[in-house]
């Protein structure tokens, strides 16, 4: 059998080894596999949850014992559907970002700094440097609703010092129903206006001082953090033309 089309949609060598087997002889435990197909032990294992989070292979219990078995090979197909799905997201992920990346790409190199942080770590930081810096902070794009999922113990935090500074903030986000803002009593220094979904674009986006942050809300989240004045002064033009779009509050 050619397997050459497993491989090309990103199956390794054990795991094709590993599926072709679950195919032939049906639920099987971890050692069964192992010594069909001369695979160590601790490697099936690994195979088999890679096989899983693909959606090509299922455990069951028989007699208190963990078994594994191939899923119908349609499920193959299901599998190309998904990654196709999720390189749609990341591409239009991509789109929202390549103005900024373009406009960074011809930034005088001298004026510049980037800097690029990954996961919980990395919104934690940006947002200390709003507090370190002072500065109004001017918010696009935001869905507070995140923040407070991801990193509700440091937000308690971030608006104690906001209060204690006494940053003034102001936020553009989704006209919706039911959307989530801080309260007055922990953001007194916030205000929101909220634009129609036709005129919101979703690239998070902080402008202070002379730094623009932009987040992408992927797995992990990342935060691209900009230092450069012209391009800083150029969002905020931005974003005042959009504060006088938006609305001052949700109609229901």
């Amino acid at each position: 059998m050619n397997t050459e089309v497993l491989r090309n949609i990103g199956l390794t060598e054990n795991e094709i080894k590993i599926y072709l087997d679950l195919l032939k002889a049906g639920s099987s435990t971890a050692y069964e596999i192992g010594k069909r197909t001369g695979i160590y032990r601790v490697h099936v294992y690994d195979k088999l949850e890679q096989l899983m989070d693909k959606g090509i292979v299922s455990q069951v219990y028989r007699s208190a014992k963990k078994h594994f078995q191939a899923a119908n090979p349609g499920k193959i197909k299901q599998y190309i559907e998904d990654k196709r799905k999720k390189l749609e997201v990341q591409e239009e992920e991509l789109n929202d970002l390549l103005p900024a990346l373009h406009e960074m790409a011809n930034l005088p190199k001298e004026d510049t700094s980037v800097e690029v942080f990954k996961g919980k770590e990395g919104l934690k930081y940006f947002l200390k440097d709003i507090i370190k810096t002072k500065k109004e902070v001017l918010v696009t794009g935001i869905d507070d609703a995140k923040y407070q999922e991801t990193i509700p113990t440091f937000m308690k935090q971030y608006f104690r010092d906001i209060r204690k500074n006494k940053i003034k903030e102001r936020v553009i986000t989704l006209k919706k129903k039911q959307v989530f803002l801080f309260d007055k009593e922990t953001a007194p220094y916030t205000k929101y206006r909220f634009l129609e979904s036709k005129q919101f674009n979703p690239t998070n986006t902080f402008v202070y001082g002379e730094k623009v942050v932009l987040v992408t809300w992927g797995n992990p989240v990342t935060a691209v953090l900009i230092k450069n004045k012209n391009m800083a002064e150029t969002y905020k033009q931005h974003f005042e033309n959009l504060w006088e779009l938006a609305k001052k509050k949700v109609t229901q």
